[in-house]
């Protein structure tokens, strides 16, 4: 039985459309798009929510540039709306379900805003704001990310990324998965928040892609093993799929203390949603903890068809019991 989840194998599925982000400013990460919409928008300080990895954070302090985390709700929105007139503030589009309130928080603060869409990659910008996409996390490439926004059109890559790690995304199309894995622990080590290109090897492989088929795989799977498991699953949120939403996961939150390991168990390899968070000595943020411990992004992506969702909502039934 294979296993089911973790990080992807190299992209073989090819179309011909072209590139998904065709107008977009390419980087090699997510983080590196970060640091260009803040060298182009050069704010004092800068808001960003506490449930968020700690590689986010390593443009702020790369530049210098002061953060304050601010809390979530219980449906994952931004606890505040009197933002300080003098910072950008980062908004997380989670799993790709908070659209509508990314969306208002963009029409309130203009390019004040950064919306962190690396849950979203489908998403092409945020109208008067920023936005950010990346390529890793939904597909098998070596690197690759997308940056929107006023001002974006005037940054230069310095280079390109060509000594990106690959060979995680090969190994694990061979089936090694445990070589595989501290590949891909290597490479991840690696990410830098440069201003470069993507590699050559990204740059041709996110060209091919076959983005519809991965689009409406990710939506199907979805909503399946939301129809399996949405009566179990304790996360407040509205599981309901904007027509452009294909969703980076199924967040399911169980009753009860983290189910990762019996999961793993059973070669339903879902990850920590960020287990960095749990170092950081801020006081509160108790919900947000909470989720790094608990939460099981569940995997839906363009690998899987109805017979392993049905196999992996078998397995969170199991362990939920």
């Amino acid at each position: 039985m294979s296993a089911i989840g973790g990080f992807l194998e190299l992209e073989t599925r090819r179309d011909s459309h072209g590139p998904w982000h065709a107008t977009a400013l390419a980087l090699t990460s997510g983080r590196s798009c970060l640091r260009a919409i803040l060298e182009v928008n050069r704010p004092r300080s800068a808001f960003v929510p506490f449930y968020i990895c700690d590689s986010a954070l390593e443009p702020f302090r790369w530049l210098d540039i002061p953060i304050e985390f601010y809390g979530l709700t219980r449906s994952l929105e931004a606890d505040r709306s009197d933002w300080p007139p003098d910072g950008v503030v980062v908004v997380v589009n989670y799993f790709d379900l908070k659209n509508r309130h990314v969306d208002v928080v963009s029409r309130t603060l203009g390019a004040r805003a950064i919306v962190d869409d690396t849950q979203a990659f489908f998403r092409r910008g945020r109208q008067g704001s920023f936005s950010f996409n990346s390529a890793r996390k939904f597909f098998g490439v070596p690197d690759g990310a997308f940056a929107y926004g006023p001002g974006l059109d005037g940054v230069r890559a310095r280079g390109r990324n060509d000594a990106v790690p690959a060979d995680h995304l090969t190994t694990r199309r061979t089936g090694d998965l445990e070589l595989a894995y501290r590949q891909y622990q290597r490479a991840e080590s690696q990410v830098s928040c440069e201003l470069l290109s993507p590699s050559a090897c990204a740059q041709e492989l996110l060209v091919g892609v076959a983005y519809d088929e991965a689009f409406q795989a990710r939506r199907r799977n979805f909503m399946q093993l939301h129809d399996c498991l949405g009566e179990l699953n304790t996360l407040p949120v509205d599981f309901s799929l904007h027509a452009d939403a294909a969703p980076s996961c199924y967040p399911f939150l169980p009753s009860r203390a983290s189910l990762h390991e019996a999961l793993w168990q059973r070669e339903i390899f879902a990850p920590r949603l960020w287990p960095d968070i749990a170092a950081r000595t801020d006081a509160g943020f108790g919900w947000e903890r909470e989720l790094a411990v608990r939460l099981l992004p569940l995997p839906i992506d363009h690998r899987y068809n109805s017979g392993d969702m049905g196999r992996v909502a078998d397995a969170v039934r199991e362990v939920s019991r």
